[in-house]
């Protein structure tokens, strides 16, 4: 049986973004029969198991960054096969398996440091060139990284997200209850502050909208650069970062859910809103409309207007949003994580032991 070792950098971290895909991922992969035998390397530990590495709490350290990655993973991993899932993984190693998630370096810059741009703009086309093979998240992801040379033509593999995590969980109303929320009474969106998650759009839309429902914003962080300059307008209600099993309430008690990005290299919290009932308003922007298809009402993330009267029509007219809530569900829960790792077990079957 192949001998893999997890590049456990993620387990440094709280499970956002593409570190909730590593996780994910490799715990679904652990389910299978086929799995090859996997030993996560971590930062904070010299060798786990890899069901404790996933059930510990993330313990960032100062040794925990690149200079890790690319020195001592590189050497621990001692000729075995390496699973990359985060965007990086040792440039050193051709017997590896890297992750590149979305281009967002090249098409959302300004959403990130330029030391940050800088380092994946050098970094991910030599990775990708090295390893044995690429994986992505989504055909528009893929075309992305070709547009802009990170990956050669036909090279990269697409294996979806799942969303079924967000079931796992039981919701928690108290949320509700601390922040005085009704049912379908508020609107819900996700708060990272990087330019191309286009937040002001959904506080725009929240303005124009006649109901002023509450604009509940969850969530936050993930950039330098807020990109809405101004003071909220009243209505809008900023809660911070939410545990799995208030996100599920908040989705599952929400009038909609908006996702007004420019760019998504795929869009998991759609579908995680979908599966929990949420209808979803989404932007036309980036791998949007792939994950979604015709499960959520697509709009044009420069159309605040619009926004505002697709969010009416949510309200006014209820026979549409339960159409919208049972599409999104049925379309979600096409999603699984464990459709994902079948799919990644074959691809790593494929490579020589």
């Amino acid at each position: 049986m192949m001998e893999m070792v997890v590049n456990g950098r993620f387990l440094c971290r709280p499970t956002l973004g593409v570190d909730r895909v590593a996780r994910e991922l490799v715990a679904a992969l652990l389910a299978r029969r086929d799995a090859p035998a996997l030993r996560a390397l971590h930062p904070e530990a010299e060798a786990w198991d890899v069901p404790a590495a996933l059930s510990a709490t993330a313990v960032p350290g100062p040794g925990s960054g690149a200079l890790w990655e690319q020195a001592a993973l590189a050497r621990a991993t001692e000729g075995r096969w390496c699973l990359s899932l985060c965007n990086t993984g040792p440039l050193a190693l051709r017997r590896q398996v890297v992750m590149l998630h979305d281009a967002q370096a090249w098409d959302a810059a300004e959403s990130y440091r330029p030391a940050f741009r800088r380092w994946y703009r050098w970094l991910q086309p030599r990775l990708a060139r090295r390893a044995a093979l690429v994986l992505t998240v989504s055909q528009h992801s893929r075309a992305r990284l070709e547009r802009h040379g990170v990956v050669p033509e036909g090279h990269a593999q697409v294996i979806p997200n799942g969303a079924d995590h967000i079931l796992r969980t039981d919701a928690d109303p108290r949320i509700l209850e601390r922040h005085d929320l009704q049912r379908r009474g508020f609107f819900l969106t996700l708060g990272a502050q990087a330019r191309h998650k286009n937040l002001a759009l959904a506080i725009d839309a929240h303005r124009l909208s006649p109901e002023r429902l509450p604009l509940v914003i969850a969530g936050g962080g993930g950039s330098v650069f807020a990109g809405h300059e101004t003071p909220d307008p009243p209505g809008v209600l900023r809660i911070g970062r939410v545990s799995d099993a208030e996100l599920r309430a908040l989705y599952e008690h929400a009038a909609g859910f908006l996702m007004p990005s420019r760019t998504e290299g795929f869009g998991l919290p759609a579908l995680e809103a979908m599966l929990c009932g949420c209808p979803v308003l989404a932007s036309t922007g980036g791998a949007l409309p792939e994950t979604c298809g015709e499960a959520a009402v697509l709009l044009d993330p420069d159309a605040p207007e619009a926004w505002s009267r697709k969010m009416t029509r949510l309200l006014r007219a209820p026979s549409h949003a339960a159409a919208l809530s049972e599409a999104g569900r049925a379309h979600a829960r096409r999603y699984t994580w464990a459709a994902s790792a079948e799919r990644l077990a074959r691809h790593l079957a494929a490579l020589p032991s």
